[in-house]
C-alpha cells in the first residue's frame, strides 16, 4: 500500500530552500526551541554563549574539570554491573545493556526562557547523556522508579488525567480555590545525596529486594558523575540532578513526594 501512497509534497520554494540552509550554516545565530510554548527561539550566538558561560561559572552548582574521567568511570560502571551479574542480581542480558563498550561524553545546551526575558533569556540547563556510558544506568534505574511516581497523591499523568480529575470535582465550599505554584530551579537545587536517600525510602516499600542495593548504587552512579561538555570545556555537575537523564523526572517527583508527605499530608 506504501508502494501506491501518494508522494508528500515539497512545500519551500528553491529561494526558501537556500535561505534556510544559509541560516543552518550561519554561526552567528542560534536556534533553540523555547524552555515552554512549544516555539522556537532565534539567538544571537554571543548571547547564548555568554548566558551559558555564565550560568556554568556558579561553584555551587558546577565545577570546571581538566578533563573527562570516561574510562576510570566505564571501568567502575563495569566492575558494579559484573559484582551483580555473579550475584545473580542482573541476567547477562542486563549486564550487556548496563555496560556499553562505545560511549560518547555529554554535552549540555541551553533553553532559552524567553517567558522570563525576551531579549535576553536566562537558560534552562539541559544535559544529553545520549551514547554516553551513564545512559542504560539511568533507563535502567527508571524502570523501578516510573510506578512509584504513579502512586503518589498528588500525581498528574498530563491534561487528560488532570481535566478528569477536576471533573470529578462535584462539590467546592464556598471561600477555596484552585491555586498553582512553582519550584524555582527545581532539579537544579535537589540535594543529591537527600535524592538516592528519598529514592530508598520509596524502594524499601517494594520490601526485601536483593536489587535495592544495585539500583541505588546505579541512581549514585548517574548522579555523582554527571560530567559533561560545553564548548570545549569539561565540567562536573556537583548539586542537583541534570535534566535530560531519564530518571531525573521520576526522581524530583519522588523527592517532592516525599516533602508532600512530611509537610502536607502528615
Amino acid at each position: 500500500m506504501l508502494l501506491h501512497a501518494p508522494r508528500s509534497r515539497y512545500n519551500l520554494s528553491k529561494d526558501e530552500s537556500m535561505a534556510l540552509k544559509s541560516l543552518k550554516n550561519t554561526r552567528t545565530i542560534t536556534v533553540k526551541p523555547c524552555d515552554k510554548g512549544g516555539g522556537i527561539a532565534i539567538l544571537d550566538t554571543n548571547l547564548y554563549m555568554d548566558n551559558m558561560e555564565n550560568m556554568l561559572q556558579c561553584p555551587v552548582f558546577y565545577k570546571s574539570i581538566p578533563g573527562h574521567p570516561e574510562i576510570k568511570l566505564k571501568r567502575s560502571i563495569k566492575t558494579t554491573n559484573l559484582e551483580a551479574l555473579e550475584a545473580g542480581v542482573i541476567c547477562k542480558k542486563e549486564f550487556d545493556f548496563l555496560t556499553p563498550v562505545h560511549t560518547g561524553i555529554p554535552i549540555i545546551y541551553g533553553l532559552p526562557k524567553i517567558h522570563k526575558d525576551a531579549s535576553n533569556p536566562p537558560m534552562r540547563p539541559i544535559v544529553s547523556t545520549i551514547g554516553s556510558a551513564i545512559e542504560p544506568l539511568s533507563k535502567y534505574v527508571d524502570t523501578f522508579l516510573k510506578p512509584m511516581v504513579a502512586l503518589l497523591p498528588s500525581y498528574i499523568r498530563d491534561t487528560g488525567h488532570f481535566i478528569s480529575k477536576i471533573e470529578g470535582l462535584k462539590y467546592r465550599p464556598d471561600g477555596e480555590y484552585l491555586v498553582t505554584m512553582d519550584l524555582e530551579s527545581l532539579y537544579t537545587n535537589i540535594p543529591q545525596q537527600e535524592a538516592i536517600d528519598v529514592v530508598a525510602l520509596y524502594l524499601n516499600r517494594r520490601g526485601d529486594d536483593p536489587a535495592l542495593s544495585f539500583i541505588l548504587k546505579c541512581l549514585e552512579t548517574v548522579l555523582f558523575n554527571n560530567y559533561f561538555d560545553f564548548n570545549g570545556k569539561m565540567y562536573h555537575q556537583i548539586k542537583g540532578v541534570s535534566m535530560g537523564a531519564a530518571c531525573a523526572p521520576s526522581v524530583a517527583n519522588l523527592y517532592v513526594g516525599a516533602f508532600e508527605d512530611k509537610f502536607i499530608y502528615n
